[in-house]
């Protein structure tokens, strides 16, 4: 039987801290010997999570900007996008996301 965890968590952004509820299940019931480490699973969860797919997704190429409500369009972005992580990371897994876009910036303004 799963059961439902609840983990309550403060985001800091500047300049202000928001507090959340974020909830989890489990198969393992959970007692209070083990309440660490659950947190730390649910936190290594999301930290792999966010840095490898979300941020570059969000951040660095900014998916949550596209204001088109086009499904199609919408989903051929996301594709590319999926595209373009699988070939950084057999191209190029050293560099960083930024030091890329910093890169094809510069690159677009020589062609200019």
């Amino acid at each position: 039987m799963p059961y439902l965890d609840v983990i309550r968590r403060t985001r800091t952004t500047d300049p202000e801290e928001v507090q959340q509820v974020a909830f989890f299940t489990t198969d393992h019931p959970l007692e209070k010997e083990c309440a660490r480490s659950f947190a730390g699973l649910a936190r290594g969860h999301w930290a792999g999570c966010e840095i490898r797919n979300h941020w570059v997704r969000d951040h660095c190429m900014r998916e949550d900007k596209t204001r088109s409500k086009n499904h199609n369009i919408n989903c051929a972005l996301a594709g590319l996008r999926v595209c373009l992580i699988a070939i950084k990371a057999s191209v190029s897994p050293e560099q960083s996301w930024p030091s890329i876009q910093e890169r094809c910036h510069h690159l677009a303004v020589l062609q200019i």
